[in-house]
């Protein structure tokens, strides 16, 4: 199921609330409920259609209504909600349903309504250097900026000089921050194996450096996890302003700096900061929770959260659980671990969260279905205290700061009153990509002590450190947890920034015994970047059963873990019936105990051997597969589809075909069919058009283990007279765009191979399945071709290139110059369409020596959210051509290089030579 976006928000759930129905997260029937009517204009006191209240007002119309047997609907028409406080449900004041019934805030039939947090940023001008500048009010305080949509970056940069550490902070080896402005603003980061810190700078005196406390010794000292060292980059300083694409706030001045990306108008453009931190909540008490209540089809948007800017900055644990107060490093979380005689804190019970922009504590029977959560500056969606028997189905969860989603917390593994721990909680087919975005040691789904909760059916992808983490629980302490599961899901490029994590990643005692334990069934785990392991059950992990999963392509171990020193309990696992491309088990630290980890079956790394019906189960139902899908394309018209095809040897005569083979397989639409001759290596393909036809570019489909690395294009009106119109070098599988540099007449196409010649050369004998002929546009038919482009680091922000390289030497159809980056091998080349348009074949030239033996391909038409459409393995520089699976539309494409990582790797760093992109108009 496709659908069309209408606006920037994400993929637009478009007619949100007719679409609910299809994809099975229900509604309530407005005719026989008590239904208020609310818009963002609303000013009536009535909440009719003809005179719809705010959302405020349609709120006290249901808490006066609640008494009665029914259930009650909020219709919200389309458009956005400014909030200026929090919508808060509260049990007491009549939010709660009654007598079974409930009470629904849901979308009108096609509305697309957002509750947002936020506040717009208006009145730019343009200042020196290209920075655009607007004053906000007096107190104005964000670490978040939005233009039309896309996250901003904060400013930010490589150290500007070399640091050793002190106990107080550190010495520099050259005064350039002691001239810097507002020094109190300017943070460090820090990426050390599995978190992410930020610590703000205290002060700058000559060469040194006085960090801010608690933090600094929090990060610094602590007997567990990992500490920090020196800083990873520097951020948040207006001398660090030089990139496109970032932003500085100046706080004493009021005043907002802006570098705008190529293309984007200031004076035109909806330009967003965060003004509330929560921007739902709902809550009850134990004795009277808040009941029945349901969320449909609703975006909440722009929520942010500055206390990282406070003295105990971003000072995280694991999972953006967080070290807050003085001397949190030596007493919390310590329980027993390393003293029974001074235990610190236990269990873990000072850790600290990092809240939700949407906060739900003492609830039951909470649904959340067909929203979206984006542009949020702390964690998504939060189920805290006393969360029980909820829904969350069919959401999206994208561009947030920190984890997507949390249920429960790492502060309560065995409360006095059980009823504390959230229990029965089902997460399902939810969409959960590209978060932890500023806190990038956050997690997809996080779930912290629960019980019988179950996470089925999700897609989780991009996202920097692991997809779904459960439980807690370091050290000796018992938990209640227990009967939760982990079905079915679909976790891919995890472990995109971090390292020791997993696609699944568990830690801690799971119930009593492997029947109340955990169950982790049915998952797909692939295509994972740090190391780790795909499925983690870590330290302290306890009564745990995986069966039924598939693990591969992760480039580490597909599953082990790392008991703990002392006598930490770790083992009671059943680890069978699995499907590993490595089935030895990675226990680095020391076996488990009682653990049964065979028989498990090896597949490839590519995921051959696995069970189709596995593969078809895991991630989204097909009711919720839309979610997630890109807008379909719609490509040109295949001039050669159909037409008479000839298999020609090189002097012209018949050509034996291979067995099976038949030469009309080059035209029928298929690429699963190719034709293929035998017993000569170089052999032709002639396609006869039928009638003369003017042709811009065409497109040559060959198999990957049968393709020619050289081939030239001759074209002909009479099939006499042949002109050589294209010459190919160094070609790879796939569909090879021949684009030409004028157009063309042609009644007769010839593809001919030039090599392989003979045995052992890289390709084989060519095979073709497929042709394409296309008639020219009414631009370039390369549509990136001298596009804005931009130069990323995996995290987002901008790259460094290497000496003369530059982002625009990718698209500018020069094969002899290059774009390439240096200091991390991972990084993300991006180029801007213009306008969506559609995308179905995508060439990439790569230097020989410089390349990524692997790299995704993703589109998006917004340029936040982004869907992943292709992906290769294989590449080995030269040409590198990838046809979708189907045409899709898009403004924005970007390849992300995932192999080599590191030094030592066939291909070296990737460089781009040409990335040229071909599709419909």
């Amino acid at each position: 199921m496709r659908h069309t976006v209408q606006r920037r928000t994400l993929i637009g759930l478009s007619a949100t609330l007719l679409a609910l129905t299809t994809i099975g997260v229900g509604t309530t029937n407005a005719a026989t409920a008590t239904t208020f009517y609310a818009a963002p204009g609303g000013t009536g006191n009535v909440c009719t259609t003809n005179s719809p209240c705010s959302v405020s007002a349609a709120q006290q119309k249901v808490r006066a209504a609640t008494a009665s047997n029914t259930d009650i609907i909020v219709l919200l028409a389309d458009g956005t909600y400014q909030l200026g406080q929090t919508l808060t449900f509260d049990a007491a004041l009549g939010d709660s349903a009654a007598n079974g019934h409930t009470v629904t805030y849901q979308a009108a039939p096609g509305a697309h309504p957002v509750l947002s947090g936020g506040g717009q940023v208006t009145g730019w001008h343009q200042g020196t250097g290209g920075v655009w500048a607007a004053n906000v009010p007096a107190g104005t305080d964000t670490r978040q900026l939005y233009v039309d949509g896309v996250r901003a970056q904060r400013a930010s940069g490589p150290n500007p000089a070399n640091f050793t550490r002190t106990a107080t902070g550190y010495t520099m080896s050259n005064t350039t921050m002691d001239s810097w402005g507002n020094i109190s603003n300017v943070e460090f980061v820090y990426n050390v194996n599995w978190i992410q810190v930020h610590c703000g700078v205290a002060s700058v005196s000559g060469t040194t450096v006085t960090m801010q406390q608690p933090c600094f010794d929090n990060s610094t000292k602590k007997q567990y996890g990992s500490n920090i060292d020196t800083p990873s980059n520097v951020e948040n300083a207006k001398e660090l302003l030089t990139n496109p694409g970032q932003f500085y706030l100046d706080k004493p001045a009021h005043t907002i700096y802006y570098l705008p990306r190529a293309g984007q108008q200031m004076t035109t453009a909806n330009v967003e900061i965060p003004r509330l931190q929560t921007v739902i909540a709902g809550h009850g008490t134990e004795a009277k929770p808040l009941n029945g209540l349901a969320l449909r089809g609703i975006s909440v948007e722009y929520g942010g959260w500055t206390e990282p800017n406070g003295p105990d900055g971003f000072s995280e644990v694991q999972a953006n659980v967080r070290l807050t107060g003085n001397l949190a490093w030596e007493f919390e979380g310590t329980c027993d671990r390393f003293s029974s005689t001074n235990p610190g804190t236990c269990p873990y019970g000072a850790w600290t969260m990092t809240p939700g922009n949407v906060v739900f504590d003492h609830t039951t029977g909470l649904t959340i279905a067909g929203d979206t959560f984006e542009h949020l500056g702390a964690a998504g969606l939060q189920l805290g205290q006393d969360v029980d028997n909820s829904s969350l189905t069919g959401n999206v969860f994208t561009d947030i700061s920190g984890n997507g989603l949390e249920i429960g917390n790492g502060t309560d593994a065995n409360p006095a009153d059980l009823a504390l721990i959230p229990t029965g909680n089902t997460v399902a087919d939810n969409w959960v990509h590209n978060v932890a975005v500023e806190y990038s040691g956050g997690v997809g789904i996080f779930q912290g002590y629960a019980r019988s909760d179950t996470i089925a059916h999700n897609q989780v992808n991009d996202v920097p450190y692991s997809g779904i983490s459960s439980n807690w629980g370091w050290g000796r302490t018992p938990t209640e947890t227990t009967g939760n599961k982990i079905l079915n899901n679909l976790v891919y490029d995890a472990m995109q920034q971090h390292y020791d994590g997993g696609g699944i990643y568990v830690l801690g005692q799971e119930g009593g015994s492997l029947a109340d334990g955990m169950l982790i069934s049915g998952n797909v785990v692939r295509n994972l970047t740090g190391s780790g392991n795909g499925i983690y059950t870590d330290g302290g992990s306890q009564h745990v059963t995986m069966t039924g999963n598939a693990v591969y392509g992760t480039n580490s171990p597909s599953f082990g873990g790392c008991r703990e020193q002392g006598n930490t309990p770790y083992g009671n696992f059943n680890y069978t019936g699995n499907y590993f491309d490595n089935i030895t088990p990675n226990f680095p630290c020391g076996a488990p105990d009682n653990a049964t980890t065979a028989p498990n079956t090896q597949i490839s790394s590519n995921g051959g051997g696995v069970p189709a019906a596995l593969l078809a189960n895991a991630g989204l139902e097909p009711a919720y597969a839309s979610i997630a899908a890109p807008q379909a394309g719609t490509l040109p018209t295949n001039l050669a589809a159909g037409k008479p095809v000839q298999a020609q040897y090189i002097d012209g005569s018949t050509a034996q075909l291979q067995p099976g083979s038949q030469p009309s397989y080059a035209t029928d639409g298929n690429r699963a069919t190719y034709t293929q001759a035998t017993g000569q290596f170089r052999w032709q393909l002639i396609v006869d058009l039928q009638n003369p036809q003017t042709l811009g570019y065409l497109t040559v489909s060959m198999p990957q283990d049968r393709f020619a690395t050289d081939f030239h294009v001759d074209i002909s009106t009479d099939n006499t007279n042949w002109t050589t119109a294209s010459t190919v070098h160094e070609s790879g599988w796939g569909s090879d765009p021949i684009d030409f540099a004028t157009p063309v007449v042609a009644r007769y196409l010839r593809i001919v191979a030039d090599a392989p010649n003979n045995g052992g050369q890289r390709g084989g004998q060519m095979a073709i399945s497929e042709i394409g002929a296309y008639a020219p546009g009414g631009g370039p038919n390369n549509i990136a071709l001298n596009k804005p482009a931009q130069a990323l680091f995996i995290d987002g922000t901008q790259a460094q290139l290497q000496l003369n390289s530059v982002p625009a030497n990718g698209d500018d159809g020069n094969p002899s110059t290059f774009t390439q980056a240096t200091n991390r091998y991972r990084w993300t080349y991006q180029v801007d369409l213009q306008h969506p348009q559609t995308v179905d074949v995508v060439s990439l030239l790569m230097p020989d020596d410089k390349f990524a033996t692997a790299f995704h391909i993703d589109v998006s038409l917004d340029g936040s959210t982004f869907w992943t459409v292709a992906r290769r393995v294989d590449s080995a520089g030269g040409i590198t051509a990838v046809q979708l699976d189907e045409p899709v539309q898009a403004r924005y494409l970007r390849m992300i290089a995932d192999h080599p990582d590191n030094g030592g790797q066939t291909g070296g760093q990737m460089a781009i030579s040409e990335l040229a992109v071909y599709g419909g108009r």
